[in-house]
């Protein structure tokens, strides 16, 4: 909703925020929704959230589904025709863990991941995705998990296509939901 007087115009937003281990969802007032910069790519393509002093953020009793989550995700056959630098959520299955690779401060790890027509492609985890989560990844590739990658982006050099992560993305594993339950059991079977 928008709304507009003499000296200031302001959009109400919803918000939803769930954890995906308890389901919890929140309340959150005041904050201040922006337009991004665009100097910064790594952030939301659409819209940035401020926390400021004025924020209230509540536990809510309400409860979300997350069945319509899934359908931004895509899949990885969809992904090459994305151009160079398109952000985006990626659902597939986890086919092999590379060991990291430190250079000074730069870390990174690559990840093999798979789809229903079994195209792979590489994943870069950089910095402490490289470290945390490629290190939970590992212990978990002989479980066949199914990573959900949410805010990725194409990264295509000297005609090599690949995904890697950005400051502002997440890596859920083995996500509750039917579309990535479905995969999971379509990959086992």
């Amino acid at each position: 909703m928008s709304y507009k007087n003499s000296r200031h115009e302001w959009t109400f937003q919803t918000v939803i925020l769930v954890d995906d281990e308890t389901n919890k969802s929140y309340y959150i007032a005041n904050g201040l929704l922006d337009r991004v910069n665009p100097n910064y790519t790594f952030v939301h393509k659409e819209i940035e959230l401020s926390i400021t002093d004025n924020t209230i953020i509540k536990e809510s009793d309400h409860v979300v589904s997350t069945h319509n989550f899934s359908e931004g995700f895509v899949s990885l056959e969809h992904t090459e025709k994305l151009p160079n630098g398109a952000i985006f959520d990626l659902l597939c299955m986890l086919v092999t863990v590379n060991p990291i690779i430190v250079k000074g401060d730069s870390k990174r790890r690559e990840i093999v991941v798979t789809n229903e027509l079994m195209e792979r492609t590489t994943v870069t985890l950089w910095g402490d995705f490289a470290v945390h989560d490629g290190a939970f990844v590992e212990k978990l590739k002989n479980d066949q998990p199914v990573p959900g990658l949410c805010d990725v982006r194409v990264s295509k050099y000297r005609g090599t296509f690949g995904i890697s992560t950005i400051p502002v993305s997440s890596v859920l594993i083995n996500p509750v939901f039917p579309k990535a339950q479905d995969l999971h059991t379509w990959y086992t079977s």
